[in-house]
């Protein structure tokens, strides 16, 4: 009887210690390492981690949703967020466009205009004739970037004939005494309008100020 009492414990342990084995090497969740905890909290929470630090069996993970700043104490062996805080600093609520043209305002200069995406401001400024579009976040008031902006290419005035120009062109027209030259702008460049006089006749010439064509003559006997 004792003989099968002794063989009965032994079988137990055997089992027992079969048991175990199986459990902890087949059931038992290996610890998360650092990039397998990035991985779990970007794909929980859909955020971008910016920071780790290893507390214990445990990871403080610092990430950005949606512009908003957390922190989740994440267990290593359970795989479970013990913690979640909003950072101090942080607000749920989007800055108002006064609030972030009076924050612009009072670091770079006068405010010309502001535009929001999604939740991004972007606010052009003028300091010393220079433009600049400043990006900031609009829940903590950040300033995200700062670029100048190019100034546009102004268009080149049309080049304008001189006077004297104009008068040896109404010359080739008709040979006399310049008695006067007028100049008119318009907005194709403008003319000359040059009058001639001999000892019949009086001749003004209108004379494109851009191409030297002449327009028209008008005469005055």
């Amino acid at each position: 009887m004792k003989k099968w009492a002794l063989i009965l414990i032994v079988i137990v342990l055997l089992c027992s210690g079969v048991l175990w084995f199986i459990q902890n090497r087949y059931f038992q969740k290996e610890p998360l390492s650092e990039e397998e905890a990035i991985r779990h909290i970007e794909a929980i929470y859909k955020g971008q981690v910016s920071e780790v630090k290893k507390r214990g069996n445990s990871f403080e993970i610092q990430f950005t949703r949606e512009n908003l700043k957390y922190t989740a104490m994440l267990d290593a062996t359970t795989q479970q967020v013990s913690d979640l805080t909003l950072q101090k600093g942080q607000s749920k609520l989007l800055l108002t466009e006064n609030q972030i043209r009076k924050m612009v305002k009072e670091k770079y200069g006068e405010v010309e205009n502001v535009m929001l995406t999604e939740t991004i401001y972007t606010a052009r400024v003028e300091k010393e004739h220079k433009q600049k579009d400043i990006t900031v976040d609009g829940y903590s008031g950040e300033v995200l970037s700062e670029k100048d902006v190019e100034p546009l290419n102004q268009p080149e005035k049309p080049h304008i004939i001189t006077e004297q120009q104009a008068v040896d062109i109404a010359l080739q027209q008709l040979t006399g005494k310049v008695d006067s030259v007028d100049f008119e702008d318009t907005a194709e460049g403008g003319y000359y309008l040059v009058e001639i006089e001999t000892e019949h006749e009086e001749a003004t010439f209108q004379i494109h100020a851009v191409s030297g064509r002449v327009l028209s003559v008008s005469w005055d006997d």
